[in-house]
C-alpha cells in the first residue's frame, strides 16, 4: 500500500513561519523520528538532520525516502560510539557530515560552521537529550539563541512525554501517543502548542504504515467530479466479493456464500459512513443481475436509499431489483396480535426468498426496525433468516447500533462481525470476527464511483 506523506495543515502553517522552534515528544515507538523526517518532505524546505542515537547510514537504510529532501551530506552524524570517529577520507566516501565533540562549545562551534551562510534552513535534533548527555549541560538554551540569531527553524525530538523546562521555551509542542486497548490499536498526534497558529482540532489520528507518516482528516464524503458506472469485482466459487478490494483482503476473499454479517455501528458515526460499508457490496450484486431485499433501519426510507444507487450510472431495470420494505407496523399493532404480525412476516419473507435464485440475493436488515416490531421474538426471526440464507447460499447483512440489547447473542449467531466507530472525526473499521487490526475508512471517488478504502493503523 503506497501512501502519501501528510501532516496536519496547522503544523504546516506553523512551520512555514520564519524562525520557529518545535518540540516533538512521546514515548518510545510513537513515531517521533518518522514525523521529524517527514516534515522536510512535506514543506520542501532545505533541512539538516542531526542524528545522535542512530548512525546516519542506519537512518538512510531504514528510511530511504528521506534522501529526496535531506541529502546525505546534510545528515549530520553526532552519535557517540566506542569506535574511533571516521577519518576525513572515510567521511567523504560515506557522503555524511560528522560532528566530533566532547563538550558544549565544540558542538556549538562545529554546528555554527556547518550552518553559516545558509538561508533559513530547518535543523532537526534527534534527540536533544542525547546531545545534553554528551555535553553534560542544558544545551537547548544556546541552540535557541542560535536559532534566533541566525534566523533558523529548529525541531527538537525528545525521548520523554512528560513536561520539562524546554516546553516553556519552544514555540510549538507536538505529543505523539499510541493506544492499545481491547484489541484496538491507535496512534494520535496532539497539538499542545503552536504559537500564532489557529488550531482547528486539538488532535489527529495517524498511521506509520510502510514507514510513512500519514495523518487522517475527519470523514468527509465528496461528490465525484464525473460519475462513472461501478465496476463490480468477481466472486469466487466459495465467496461473494464485498465490492471492495481492501475489505476482500481483510476477510480472506470476501463473504462466504450463505453467510450472515453483523455490522455494529458505534456512537457518532454518520449515516453516510455505514451506508458506504454496504453500497459497494450491494452494487456488486445488482450489476451481476442479482436482487437486493432491504428492511431499512429506523429513520431510513426508500427515498433515502434509492438515490445512492442511481447516482452511479445504475440502469432503471437494475434498480427494479432493489426491494425495500415499507414500514407499516406501527398501525398494524392496533388491529393485529403479535402472533399474527409474526406469522405475516414469515409468510412475506418466505415468499421473497422463494423468488430469489440460489446465490442470487443480498439481504440488508436494520435490526432496530425488527426489534421495534417484534421485540424479544427477533432472535427467532433471525434464526429462521440464517437457515434460509444458508440454504440458498445468499448473503445477509444485519445493521445494529452499539449498546443494543442482545448484541452479544446476535453477534454469536453471525458468521462475520464488523464494527465501525468514530474517533477524532475519523471513521474506524475493525473486523471482530474474524479478528483484524484497526483501519481508517475512506471513500475514494477518483474513478467516478465509490471505492471503500481501509488503511491500517500500524
Amino acid at each position: 500500500m503506497d501512501l502519501e506523506i501528510t501532516i496536519p495543515e496547522e503544523l504546516k502553517t506553523f512551520l512555514k513561519a520564519r524562525s520557529v522552534s518545535l518540540l516533538i515528544k512521546g514515548e518510545p515507538g510513537t513515531g517521533k523520528t518518522i514525523l521529524a523526517l517527514s516534515i522536510p518532505q512535506v514543506l520542501r524546505t532545505p533541512s539538516f538532520y542531526v542524528t545522535t542515537r542512530v548512525k546516519a547510514q542506519t537512518l538512510i537504510d531504514d528510511y530511504p525516502w528521506i534522501k529526496n529532501m535531506v541529502p546525505e551530506n546534510r545528515i549530520i552524524d553526532a552519535s557517540k560510539t566506542v569506535f574511533p570517529p571516521p577519518s576525513l577520507e572515510e567521511s567523504v566516501k560515506k557522503n555524511f557530515s560528522f560532528i566530533e565533540y566532547s563538550d558544549k562549545p565544540t558542538f556549538l562551534r562545529e554546528l555554527y560552521q556547518m550552518l553559516e551562510g545558509r538561508r533559513n534552513p530547518l535543523i532537526i535534533f534527534d534527540s536533544i537529550e542525547a546531545v545534553q548527555e554528551a555535553t553534560s549541560e542544558r544545551i537547548y538554551y544556546d541552540l535557541l539563541d542560535m536559532q534566533k540569531e541566525m534566523g533558523l527553524s529548529m525541531i527538537f525530538v525528545s525521548e520523554y512525554s512528560d513536561e520539562k523546562k524546554l516546553d516553556y521555551l519552544v514555540d510549538g509542542i507536538i505529543l505523539l501517543r499510541k493506544e492499545n486497548s481491547k484489541g484496538k490499536f491507535l496512534r494520535e498526534l496532539q497539538l499542545l502548542k503552536l504559537r500564532g497558529t489557529l488550531c482547528r482540532k486539538p488532535s489527529y489520528l495517524f498511521t506509520l504504515v510502510n514507514g510513512v507518516f500519514r495523518h487522517f482528516e475527519p470523514f468527509k464524503l465528496e461528490t465525484p467530479k464525473k460519475k462513472r458506472r461501478f465496476k463490480p469485482l468477481p466472486d469466487t466459487e466459495t465467496h461473494f466479493s464485498t465490492g471492495s478490494r481492501d475489505l476482500d483482503q481483510i476477510l480472506g476473499g470476501g463473504y462466504k456464500k450463505g453467510s450472515t454479517v453483523l455490522v455494529e455501528i458505534g456512537k457518532n458515526v454518520v449515516r453516510e459512513a455505514y451506508f458506504y460499508i454496504l453500497i459497494p457490496t450491494a452494487l456488486n450484486f445488482l450489476l451481476k443481475g442479482k436482487q437486493m431485499n432491504v428492511i431499512p433501519s429506523l429513520g431510513t426510507s426508500k427515498e433515502m436509499i434509492l438515490p445512492l444507487f442511481s447516482n452511479f450510472e445504475i440502469e432503471k431495470e437494475e434498480l427494479e431489483r432493489v426491494h425495500i420494505a415499507e414500514k407499516r407496523w406501527t398501525h398494524e399493532k392496533f388491529y393485529k396480535s403479535e402472533a399474527e404480525i409474526l406469522k405475516d412476516f414469515h409468510y412475506l419473507h418466505g415468499k421473497s426468498i422463494q423468488k430469489t435464485k440460489p446465490e442470487g440475493g443480498f439481504i440488508s436488515i436494520g435490526l432496530d426496525s425488527l426489534m421495534a416490531k417484534y421485540g424479544h421474538r427477533v432472535i427467532e426471526i433471525l434464526e429462521a433468516g440464517i437457515f434460509d440464507t444458508q440454504k440458498k447460499k445468499l448473503l445477509a447483512v444485519w445493521n445494529i447500533k452499539h449498546g443494543t440489547a442482545s448484541i452479544d447473542e446476535i453477534a454469536n449467531m453471525a458468521n462475520y462481525h464488523l464494527k465501525i466507530e468514530e474517533r477524532c472525526g475519523v471513521i474506524l473499521f475493525q473486523s471482530l470476527k474474524p479478528r483484524s487490526g484497526t483501519h481508517t475508512m475512506e471513500i475514494d471517488f477518483s474513478e467516478g464511483y465509490p471505492q471503500l478504502k481501509l488503511i491500517p493503523i500500524t
